[in-house]
Protein backbone atom coordinates (compact mmCIF):
# COMPACT_ATOMS: atom_id res chain seq x y z
CA UNK A 1 0.00 0.00 0.00
CA UNK A 2 3.07 2.09 -0.15
CA UNK A 3 4.13 4.15 2.45
CA UNK A 4 3.40 7.64 4.77
CA UNK A 5 5.64 10.82 5.85
CA UNK A 6 5.20 13.61 7.80
CA UNK A 7 7.44 16.44 8.72
CA UNK A 8 7.11 19.42 10.54
CA UNK A 9 9.29 22.00 12.23
CA UNK A 10 8.68 23.16 15.73
CA UNK A 11 7.97 26.89 15.98
CA UNK A 12 6.73 27.48 19.89
CA UNK A 13 8.36 30.91 21.51
CA UNK A 14 6.82 33.21 22.42
CA UNK A 15 7.45 35.68 20.05
CA UNK A 16 6.10 37.66 16.64
CA UNK A 17 5.61 35.70 13.47
CA UNK A 18 3.80 35.81 10.32
CA UNK A 19 2.39 33.27 7.97
CA UNK A 20 3.78 30.05 10.11
CA UNK A 21 2.08 26.29 9.16
CA UNK A 22 -0.32 26.13 12.07
CA UNK A 23 1.45 22.44 12.57
CA UNK A 24 4.89 24.68 13.37
CA UNK A 25 2.66 25.70 16.91
CA UNK A 26 1.91 21.92 17.89
CA UNK A 27 4.66 20.24 16.17
CA UNK A 28 5.86 17.02 18.18
CA UNK A 29 6.05 13.66 17.78
CA UNK A 30 2.55 12.59 18.46
CA UNK A 31 1.13 14.65 16.04
CA UNK A 32 3.73 13.50 13.35
CA UNK A 33 2.19 9.64 14.18
CA UNK A 34 -1.59 11.05 13.51
CA UNK A 35 -0.80 12.20 11.03
CA UNK A 36 0.72 8.85 9.53
CA UNK A 37 -2.03 7.52 10.43
CA UNK A 38 -4.77 9.81 9.01
CA UNK A 39 -2.65 8.88 5.24
CA UNK A 40 -3.00 5.24 6.11
CA UNK A 41 -6.77 5.31 6.39
CA UNK A 42 -6.22 7.01 2.94
CA UNK A 43 -4.62 4.37 1.27
CA UNK A 44 -7.09 2.32 3.24
CA UNK A 45 -4.43 0.78 5.43
CA UNK A 46 -5.41 0.27 9.28
CA UNK A 47 -1.23 -1.18 10.58
CA UNK A 48 1.84 1.51 10.21
CA UNK A 49 4.62 -0.77 10.64
CA UNK A 50 8.37 -0.09 10.34
CA UNK A 51 7.57 3.38 12.09
CA UNK A 52 11.03 5.69 12.16
CA UNK A 53 10.74 9.37 13.69
CA UNK A 54 14.35 11.96 13.30
CA UNK A 55 15.34 15.29 13.76
CA UNK A 56 17.59 16.60 11.34
CA UNK A 57 20.48 19.38 11.76
CA UNK A 58 17.74 22.29 11.49
CA UNK A 59 15.33 21.10 13.54
CA UNK A 60 12.70 19.54 11.47
CA UNK A 61 10.91 16.59 13.08
CA UNK A 62 9.93 13.86 10.37
CA UNK A 63 8.22 10.28 10.83
CA UNK A 64 7.85 7.76 8.31
CA UNK A 65 6.11 3.96 7.90
CA UNK A 66 5.04 1.46 5.89
CA UNK A 67 1.45 1.25 5.38
CA UNK A 68 0.09 -2.39 5.70
CA UNK A 69 -3.49 -3.78 6.02
CA UNK A 70 -4.25 -6.41 9.14
CA UNK A 71 -5.88 -9.65 7.97
CA UNK A 72 -9.62 -10.14 8.70
CA UNK A 73 -10.09 -10.91 12.16
CA UNK A 74 -6.37 -9.94 13.07
CA UNK A 75 -5.97 -7.23 16.06
CA UNK A 76 -5.50 -3.43 14.98
CA UNK A 77 -3.29 -1.09 16.85
CA UNK A 78 -5.25 1.78 18.61
CA UNK A 79 -5.10 4.90 17.22
CA UNK A 80 -2.72 7.45 18.41
CA UNK A 81 -4.19 9.55 20.92
CA UNK A 82 -6.09 13.20 20.10
CA UNK A 83 -2.97 15.92 19.71
CA UNK A 84 -4.08 19.28 19.08
CA UNK A 85 -5.89 18.83 16.01
CA UNK A 86 -9.42 20.23 16.51
CA UNK A 87 -12.43 20.48 18.74
CA UNK A 88 -13.83 16.95 19.29
CA UNK A 89 -13.93 16.06 16.32
CA UNK A 90 -11.75 15.41 12.91
CA UNK A 91 -12.71 18.67 11.18
CA UNK A 92 -8.98 19.17 11.03
CA UNK A 93 -6.36 16.78 9.74
CA UNK A 94 -2.97 17.52 9.57
CA UNK A 95 -2.53 17.71 6.25
CA UNK A 96 -5.57 20.85 6.10
CA UNK A 97 -3.64 22.45 9.35
CA UNK A 98 -0.01 22.38 7.04
CA UNK A 99 -2.30 24.58 4.61
CA UNK A 100 -2.86 27.09 7.12
CA UNK A 101 -0.72 30.14 7.93
CA UNK A 102 -0.69 31.77 11.33
CA UNK A 103 0.37 35.08 12.41
CA UNK A 104 1.02 36.08 16.02
CA UNK A 105 1.27 39.67 17.42
CA UNK A 106 2.25 39.33 21.03
CA UNK A 107 1.07 42.09 23.58
CA UNK A 108 3.22 40.96 26.13
CA UNK A 109 7.38 40.17 26.01
CA UNK A 110 7.15 36.69 27.70
CA UNK A 111 4.92 34.08 27.91
CA UNK A 112 5.04 30.38 28.69
CA UNK A 113 2.91 27.59 29.94
CA UNK A 114 2.43 23.99 29.39
CA UNK A 115 0.97 22.99 25.63
CA UNK A 116 -2.67 21.88 25.88
CA UNK A 117 -4.40 20.44 23.16
CA UNK A 118 -7.18 22.75 21.02
CA UNK A 119 -9.97 20.86 22.86
CA UNK A 120 -8.78 22.24 25.57
CA UNK A 121 -8.72 26.03 24.27
CA UNK A 122 -11.80 28.17 25.16
CA UNK A 123 -13.52 30.52 23.39
CA UNK A 124 -15.27 33.67 24.99
CA UNK A 125 -17.09 36.54 23.95
CA UNK A 126 -15.28 38.92 26.14
CA UNK A 127 -12.33 38.72 28.19
CA UNK A 128 -12.64 36.79 31.34
CA UNK A 129 -12.05 37.87 34.99
CA UNK A 130 -8.89 37.51 35.95
CA UNK A 131 -7.58 36.97 32.90
CA UNK A 132 -5.18 39.27 30.62
CA UNK A 133 -4.51 39.74 27.21
CA UNK A 134 -1.27 38.12 25.96
CA UNK A 135 -1.09 39.37 21.83
CA UNK A 136 -3.58 38.88 18.82
CA UNK A 137 -3.38 35.73 16.18
CA UNK A 138 -4.90 34.96 13.25
CA UNK A 139 -5.21 31.81 11.31
CA UNK A 140 -5.61 32.19 7.38
CA UNK A 141 -5.66 29.99 4.46
CA UNK A 142 -6.50 30.12 0.66
CA UNK A 143 -10.52 29.16 0.59
CA UNK A 144 -10.01 26.25 -1.25
CA UNK A 145 -7.30 24.98 1.11
CA UNK A 146 -9.58 24.72 4.19
CA UNK A 147 -13.07 25.92 5.34
CA UNK A 148 -14.16 28.22 8.09
CA UNK A 149 -14.51 25.63 10.86
CA UNK A 150 -10.94 24.07 10.17
CA UNK A 151 -9.43 27.47 10.52
CA UNK A 152 -11.13 27.87 13.89
CA UNK A 153 -9.53 24.87 14.66
CA UNK A 154 -6.36 25.70 13.31
CA UNK A 155 -6.47 28.86 15.26
CA UNK A 156 -7.56 26.85 18.51
CA UNK A 157 -4.83 23.92 17.69
CA UNK A 158 -1.88 27.04 17.36
CA UNK A 159 -3.10 28.63 20.43
CA UNK A 160 -3.17 25.64 22.33
CA UNK A 161 0.31 25.10 21.45
CA UNK A 162 2.06 27.44 22.70
CA UNK A 163 -0.11 26.87 26.39
CA UNK A 164 -2.84 29.41 25.88
CA UNK A 165 -6.10 28.56 27.42
CA UNK A 166 -8.56 31.24 25.75
CA UNK A 167 -9.05 32.67 22.86
CA UNK A 168 -11.71 35.99 23.52
CA UNK A 169 -13.59 37.57 20.44
CA UNK A 170 -13.21 35.28 17.57
CA UNK A 171 -14.20 36.18 14.22
CA UNK A 172 -13.96 34.59 10.97
CA UNK A 173 -14.36 35.73 7.72
CA UNK A 174 -12.81 36.34 3.76
CA UNK A 175 -10.51 39.44 2.79
CA UNK A 176 -8.43 39.76 -0.17
CA UNK A 177 -8.96 35.98 -1.19
CA UNK A 178 -8.47 34.53 2.16
CA UNK A 179 -9.98 32.63 4.69
CA UNK A 180 -9.31 34.14 7.71
CA UNK A 181 -9.81 33.48 11.67
CA UNK A 182 -8.76 36.35 14.39
CA UNK A 183 -9.02 36.45 17.52
CA UNK A 184 -7.27 37.98 21.05
CA UNK A 185 -5.49 35.30 22.90
CA UNK A 186 -6.12 35.51 26.98
CA UNK A 187 -4.42 33.78 29.85
CA UNK A 188 -5.05 33.87 33.88
CA UNK A 189 -1.58 35.99 35.30
CA UNK A 190 -0.87 33.29 37.25
CA UNK A 191 0.34 29.46 36.23
CA UNK A 192 -2.52 26.71 37.39
CA UNK A 193 0.58 24.26 37.20
CA UNK A 194 2.90 25.73 39.25
CA UNK A 195 0.98 28.63 41.08
CA UNK A 196 -1.98 27.13 43.88
CA UNK A 197 -3.01 30.73 43.94
CA UNK A 198 -4.36 30.19 40.30
CA UNK A 199 -6.70 28.01 41.26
Amino acid sequence: MGSAEARCKPQQKWESVEGVPATSLFCDHAALERALEEQARSKGGNVLAREWCDEDSDGNLSCRATVTRAPAGAMVPAPSPRRALGKDSDSLTFEAAKAVRIDLSPFVAAYARSPRRGAEVLEYPMLPVGQVQLGVMRARCEPKACDAEQAQAALRAAAGGLGVPSLVGVRCFELDDERTCVATLASSERDPDTDPRAH
